[in-house]
């Protein structure tokens, strides 16, 4: 029997090359991940807009039923001050405070409401009244507009329906 001595040196040759090709590979995985990831910026607003709608209803009603003194005009003067709210932003883009955002409420009677009806008992608003046009309109442009409605009860036992109508813009931040 003859043995064959082998070359070790041409063996550890080849296995650098695969060394390096999965070093590669696993470079570019990491570079693909990376660049996908903080490449471009997540559209937050649908959920910002529904936490600016449950502050909004956790204002107003507590535990179903309706807070003391929100159907008044001291409420309604003081409506950001009093929930907490602020429509503050950013100053890169040059936005004011009040035009990215906008928040409604309207008080009905829940006896006689109607879908279609457009007489509320009490209404209080806030913000950029413009963003209301866009909201039917969908795409990557507009502002995302949520409407909420609830029932409530004062402490005499009057039935409410709160609609809640909230807005957030911020598209030159969020939808590029």
């Amino acid at each position: 029997m003859i043995k064959q001595k082998m070359n070790k040196k041409a063996a550890d040759k080849i296995i650098s090359v695969y060394w390096f090709a999965i070093l590669f590979i696993v470079a570019a995985g990491i570079f693909y991940m990376v660049s996908s990831f903080y490449g471009k910026p997540y559209d937050i607003r649908q959920i910002e807009v529904g936490l600016l709608s449950d502050k909004a209803a956790d204002c107003v009603s507590y535990a179903g039923f309706l807070r003391e003194g929100v159907l008044t005009q001291g409420f309604k003067d003081s409506f950001l001050e009093t929930c907490g709210i602020t429509f503050g932003t950013e100053d890169s883009y040059g936005w004011t405070d009040e035009s990215e955002y906008f928040l409604q409420l309207n008080f009905y009677d829940f006896d006689s409401y109607q879908e279609a009806s457009q007489n509320s008992l009490f209404e209080v608003s806030a913000g950029n009244q413009r963003l209301q046009d866009f909201c039917n309109l969908k795409g990557k442009g507009f502002p995302v507009c949520l409407e909420r409605k609830f029932y409530t009860l004062d402490k005499d036992g009057k039935k409410y329906i709160v609609k809640i109508n909230s807005i957030v813009k911020k598209i030159e931040k969020n939808s590029q």
